[in-house]
């Protein structure tokens, strides 16, 4: 695997067998997926302890996006009819 890094923006590129794999979803997948038998216990305990914390952090922004679409969704409060007084 080869790490680069240009002076503004990261950049990482995987190299398998001297070719570069796109980056794609499902290579991604991939390489971490060959790489999951080389951790220790310890490393695996890290890494769920990571996806726990990014998948409650991606939770709590769902819910506070379904806030705030609730928040500004239809009838907004200056289009709601009034009745009329005679």
């Amino acid at each position: 695997m080869n790490i680069e890094q240009k002076t503004n923006k990261a950049t990482i590129r995987v190299y398998i067998d001297d070719k570069e794999m796109l980056y794609s979803h499902q290579n991604i997948i991939g390489a971490i997926n060959s790489f999951l038998p080389y951790l220790t216990n310890d490393d695996l305990d890290e890494l769920m302890l990571r996806f726990h914390t990014i998948k409650d952090h991606r939770r709590q922004k769902e819910y506070l996006s379904k806030l705030e679409t609730l928040k500004h969704s239809w009838p907004y409060p200056d289009t709601i009819l009034q009745p009329e007084n005679d």
